[in-house]
């Protein structure tokens, strides 16, 4: 990496969770969990999943030394420490795809639209919500495209949440194989990132400037309540939204819309829509996928 700056011997990331496959699952089974997956994290999971469920939960059940999808199913709902179980499921059903500058068309619409129409009185610190950020990669890469616009480290927050457990954990640590930071611009890499040496010969870390500037949070989207550090100017919540029904969407966007300023947005994923959501809540589309809060 030539000029790139140097770190020394830090954590290693997640590594895979792919398991063999295992114990058979009946359709009963497969329902029964499929249900227990939506009342707790609003995933549908359709009866065509049926082997995806298996294939990732096939390791929790060598975990727990039981002896059939029968027993977990039974675990889930009498086990004394279930509630833990219920996340530990979760954290293996959840899909945590993602890559660094992931659709980039809204980073460069973020620069070239909103930030340079904000009053110059809100730079003083700008609040944003990465809703839904898997293992880190969007949040760092809003990071250092608001400090480069900013030229510096400074005047915003952001605020990266997952319901997967196991994905925060490489999020916090922002070690990365070298492979991931191909899609990073050349000289944003340069800048914010830190290469390995010794036994992380191979990986990077975003360095400590931006790390101080993002706090990450366990957040379930369809809990009753969010704990949301102010008001946000500009939240990300993309590519979660077409795991959810409907009913599900129009909820968890009711209450992005509680967590917005009057004049902030919302950013979705390119293969996601708000049709068929309550134009009640106020929320313009302004580009695709780009939507504005109105009053």
């Amino acid at each position: 990496m030539g000029a790139v700056n140097q770190m020394g011997d830090i954590a290693a990331p997640m590594g895979s969770r792919a398991g063999p496959p295992g114990m058979t699952l009946a359709d009963r089974e497969a329902r029964e969990l499929s249900g227990l997956i939506y009342e707790h994290s609003g995933i549908v999971l359709t009866g065509d999943k049926k082997s995806l469920i298996a294939s990732r939960l096939n390791k929790r059940l060598k975990a727990l030394r039981l002896r059939s999808f029968r027993d977990y199913v039974r675990y889930l709902q009498n086990a004394p420490d279930s509630e833990a179980e219920i996340v530990a499921m979760i954290d293996e059903i959840t899909t945590n795809k993602t890559e660094f500058f992931r659709e980039h068309q809204h980073f460069e619409f973020l620069v070239s639209e909103i930030l340079p129409n904000l009053p110059r009185s809100d730079w003083t610190l700008l609040n944003f919500w990465c809703a839904g950020c898997s293992t880190g990669e969007e949040p760092w890469s809003l990071a250092m495209i608001l400090a480069e616009y900013f030229g510096a480290p400074r005047n915003f927050s952001i605020f990266a949440t997952d319901l997967c457990t196991q994905a925060l954990r490489t999020a916090r640590q922002a070690v990365y194989p070298n492979e991931l930071g191909k899609s990073i611009p050349f000289a944003l890499r340069q800048k914010y990132t830190l290469t390995g040496r010794g036994s992380q010969a191979g990986r990077f870390r975003i360095v400590p400037e931006l790390r101080e500037r993002v706090t990450f949070d366990y957040n379930n989207l369809i809990a009753a309540d969010w704990r949301v550090p102010g008001v946000m100017n500009v939240v990300f919540c993309r590519n979660v939204m077409i795991y959810f029904d409907l009913k599900t969407r129009s909820r968890i966007v009711g209450k992005f819309r509680r967590h917005l300023r009057p004049d902030g947005y919302l950013f979705i994923g390119h293969a996601e829509t708000l049709n068929g959501i309550d134009r009640g809540l106020g929320f313009v589309q302004i580009r695709p996928t780009v939507y504005a809060l109105q009053q």
